[in-house]
């Protein structure tokens, strides 16, 4: 699946729309009016299961979204008995579209303040002519922008979350990781650190969708090859991130920076198409890499950067999910800098074992 998709699916940006201050007006207005519009068409699952009239298609999909809730409650451990038991007909691709910025030498992430979720690196809309208007505004300001349809958002316990049309034709697998990631943000969602969050939700949907294959058999062959594929492209991605970090941090010249990233991106294009002859033609990831700005790569980062020292975690407490979570929030009760330096000691012996003697 392409990573745009992927990504696309997990922002849990409804929780700041409505709990947003200092925002405009408008703002408030279309984010209430949006969600509001939202609530009114909820159709409970149940009902439509037991209704006639129900399309055949929509059954057999509705039904596997109440086997994956039943799992997440009983085998994670996720609050699944209240989310997703309601489903709504959209109308439209998306319920809601994120704007995300960052400076044109820099990847340090423009940010959004809000009530009790702390500040996060972007800010949504039930509006696309809004959301459109308003990444408008930002690039006239000098930033670049990445805009993009979310056809699944978490308010984080605040309402009872539906299943929306925008998703419920995922693949069974697809479907179950992204209910499992939304879910997990119920579970621990920290003020202000938006890697941390969306990471933690990464590596629990994996690990959820890994333990879910085996009692309910999917296309293993292929869920193998697109994990292959993702890995592939987040490892290309953040490599060449980290060379555009030392570039913008560098003592030179914003002409000579330019100059710099030009390249940089440059190399990163030609690697990935060197990485697509390797996946023989595949092209899932072709509209990502179509424009490449910061603020497009800081959503890799975003998403995978503490994944990694998650799963050593989750290994370290020896797969118990129970334990892990009790784990994560004792690294929440750290400040961002101490919690980024205990996940990072995580992986130091593992970096320590390949360093040659």
């Amino acid at each position: 699946m392409p990573y745009s998709l992927r990504l696309s699916r997990l922002l849990p940006a409804l929780s700041a729309f409505l709990l947003a201050g200092c925002q405009s007006a408008a703002y408030y207005a279309q984010a209430a009016q949006g969600q509001t519009a939202l609530l009114i068409k909820r159709q409970s699952i149940a009902g439509l299961l037991k209704d006639e009239k129900t399309a055949p298609d929509l059954r057999a999909r509705l039904e596997k979204v109440q086997r994956i809730r039943e799992f997440a409650a009983s085998e994670l451990g996720l609050p699944a008995q209240k989310q997703y038991a309601s489903y709504v007909e959209l109308g439209r691709a998306y319920p809601v579209w994120s704007v995300m910025a960052a400076p044109e030498l820099s990847l340090t992430a423009k940010t959004w303040c809000y009530w009790f979720v702390g500040c996060l690196a972007y800010r949504g809309f039930f509006r696309e002519d809004m959301a459109q208007r308003y990444a408008g505004e930002l690039e006239r300001e000098g930033l670049e922008v990445y805009l993009s349809g979310i056809p699944a958002y978490s308010t984080l316990g605040w309402f009872k979350d539906p299943v929306l049309s925008s998703f419920i034709t995922l693949p069974e697998a697809e479907l179950a990781e992204m209910i499992f990631h939304e879910l997990t943000h119920q579970v621990l969602f920290v003020a202000g650190d938006t890697t941390f969050n969306e990471s933690l939700a990464v590596a629990v949907a994996e690990e959820g969708l890994e333990r879910y294959s085996l009692r309910y058999p999917q296309d293993l062959k292929r869920l193998a090859l697109a994990k292959h594929r993702r890995e592939d492209f987040v490892k290309l991605v953040l490599k060449y991130r980290q060379q555009l970090h030392t570039v913008y941090v560098s003592s030179r010249s914003d002409a000579e920076k330019r100059q710099a990233k030009a390249d940089v991106l440059a190399a990163l294009q030609a690697a990935y198409a060197e990485q697509k002859t390797a996946w023989g033609g595949y092209a899932g990831y072709d509209a990502w890499f179509a424009d490449i700005n910061n603020a497009r790569l800081n959503t890799v980062g975003t998403y995978y950067d503490l994944v990694p020292a998650l799963r050593k975690l989750l290994q370290q407490e020896n797969g118990d999910l129970d334990k892990f979570f009790a784990a994560c929030k004792e690294l929440a009760r750290l400040d961002i800098k101490t919690r980024r330096q205990r996940l990072d000691a995580l992986l130091a012996p593992a970096r320590d074992s390949d360093t040659p003697s």
